[in-house]
């Protein structure tokens, strides 16, 4: 009860208890508490991330070793291929040896992180969290404070006390009393503790971030002093020179190259190296659309044949194209291999003369599909079930209400509720107007009280 009766307390407006001074103590020590926070969770990531270059960039290294190199153990009937110019070999392996070496200085640099930034910064913030306690006692003791000020300012105010009201009010003084000497004594003791504490606090970060800095310059000299000494070796300009030159130098060694390529038979015939390199995103609807083209063309061109065919006309020619019979695959496979001329499996006579007249491509619906299809029309056109009406609605109660004691009552005659403040106190009947007494329950019980005592409840 007391707990909630704080929580209440911490709800409200500043009281009488705040002190501007212990107030700015308290930021202060927030202010500490997160900057050591931060330094950590950033020196972390930052230590991760040195650790992840390092070992990206020895990989790849490592893999243009691995491409360079040449393959020991190739089958010798095969086509050998050419060698690595001697040159480009020695120059890979140096670069794997300065980057393994590389590696192990930055290593070295990295791990210093932990001692020099991590470790002091997380001692600090730990020999500061004790404190946090102490300030959470301190608070507690001020809305106990604040709360027993609040009760004997009420009794002083009340015209006409009773005798156990002069009791109360002494009890409430009494309690005032107590409270106040408890929570002077927790303002007095952070009032000694905090400042040498957010001193040193702040004091430790200006070291911690020269060290950060004093790291981050050693790596970065590591790095600089490694790929100078290789441009020095084997004669790469340190440092390096315009983009204009890099891009005019890839030019001049990518160009003949991509000639070779392109002057490849079935790349120079291809449809792709006529197109540029950033064709628009079309293809798909362009092809779609010339196919359905090509299938709309090619049956209205069976259907004019079908119609300008006659009986006699039944040798092939050049000029004419008889449809070829797809029902075997063997004359679809020899006329396929023939250019495409028609198979005449009739001995000279047309198969349109043997049917009659030639079919569509897509045949129509016989008369069974044709039934199949009324049948299922007429199912669709019957009228549908019409949903069952909707439930009816039970009307609901009207809900409890309750109100929240904002202030203690201990009932002036027979048929008064007492209560605590804080209590929780279900309405049974009232008036239009707080300033009256309503009916209420409470544990069971049920009497008259002031409404103006309470709020209400959310």
């Amino acid at each position: 009860m007391q707990s909630m009766q704080r929580q209440f307390g911490k709800l409200r407006n500043k009281g009488p208890g705040d002190n501007a001074k212990v107030s700015v103590l308290l930021s202060d020590y927030e202010d500490a508490d997160n900057v050591l926070a931060k330094i950590i969770e950033d020196a972390k990531m930052w230590r991760e991330s040195w650790a992840s270059l390092v070992t990206c960039q020895l990989q790849a290294v490592s893999e243009y070793e691995g491409l360079y190199d040449p393959i020991v153990g190739a089958s010798s009937e095969r086509q050998q291929g050419a060698a690595t110019p001697q040159l480009q070999l020695e120059r890979t392996f140096r670069l794997k040896e300065a980057y393994s070496e590389l590696k192990v200085e930055l290593m070295e640099e990295i791990t210093l992180i932990e001692g020099h930034i991590l470790q002091p910064a997380s001692d600090a913030r730990g020999a500061i969290a004790p404190i946090r306690k102490t300030i959470k006692k301190r608070e507690n003791k001020r809305l106990d404070y604040e709360m027993a000020q609040e009760k004997a300012l009420k009794l002083q105010r009340k015209p006409c006390r009773t005798a156990k009201e002069d009791a109360a009010l002494a009890k409430a003084d009494a309690e005032m009393s107590r409270t106040a000497d408890e929570f002077s004594v927790a303002d007095e003791h952070l009032r000694e503790t905090l400042p040498p504490i957010i001193t040193a606090a702040f004091n430790l970060v200006g070291p911690l971030v020269a060290n950060l800095v004093l790291i981050q310059n050693r790596l970065l000299g590591l790095y600089y002093t490694t790929l100078h000494n290789y441009c020095e070796e084997f004669d790469f300009p340190s440092p390096p020179p315009p983009m204009q030159d890099v891009v005019s130098t890839w030019n001049a060694a990518f160009d003949p190259a991509r000639s070779k390529v392109e002057s490849i038979s079935f790349i120079t015939r291809g449809k792709a190296a006529h197109q540029p390199i950033s064709a628009p995103n079309d293809g798909a609807r362009s092809t779609s659309s010339s196919l359905l083209t090509g299938v709309q063309a090619r049956t209205l061109r069976m259907k004019s044949g079908a119609s300008s065919q006659t009986a006699e006309d039944s040798t092939p020619s050049a000029s004419r194209y008889q449809r070829p019979d797809y029902s075997n695959a063997t004359d679809f496979t020899a006329a396929t291999i023939l250019g495409g001329g028609a198979v005449n499996r009739f001995n000279g006579t047309s198969p349109n003369v043997t049917s009659g007249k030639q079919q569509d491509y897509f045949n129509k619906p016989g008369p069974a599909s044709t039934a199949s299809l009324v049948a299922a029309n007429a199912l669709a056109a019957k009228k549908k079930k019409p949903p069952p009406p909707p439930p009816k609605r039970v009307p609901t109660a009207t809900p409890d209400e309750w109100v929240v004691a904002q202030f203690a009552f201990a009932g002036e005659g027979q048929g008064d509720l007492s209560f605590q403040e804080g209590d929780r106190i279900k309405i049974v009947r009232k008036t239009d107007t707080d300033q009256d007494w309503w009916v209420g329950e409470l544990r069971g019980h049920t009497g008259n009280f002031p409404a103006n005592y309470c709020r209400k409840s959310l």
